[in-house]
């Protein structure tokens, strides 16, 4: 019977522990470390994807170019990975 009253003393000892350690959280390990970073939400009228290079003559040609550039490499690897050339 005596074994029992052990038992139940080692048993309600850290879970005593356990639930009243509310003023001291380095002891609960399940409590988080750190707060959640809350992020704002803004309403906003304004286009925020809007590219600012659209009316920009020599942006349009430098694009056009890259866009030639990498569809010839394109091709270019193509042709060598199905033909082997």
């Amino acid at each position: 019977m005596k074994v029992h009253y052990i038992n139940i003393l080692l048993f309600a000892l850290p879970l005593n522990i356990l639930a009243h350690n509310k003023n001291k959280p380095h002891i609960a390990l399940h409590t988080p470390t750190k707060k959640p970073i809350k992020s704002h939400r803004t309403l906003c009228e304004c286009e925020l994807y809007t590219s600012i290079y659209d009316n920009d003559q020599e942006m349009k040609k430098l694009m056009e170019h890259f866009d030639r550039q990498t569809s010839q490499r394109f091709h270019e690897y193509i042709l060598f990975k199905v033909y082997g050339m």
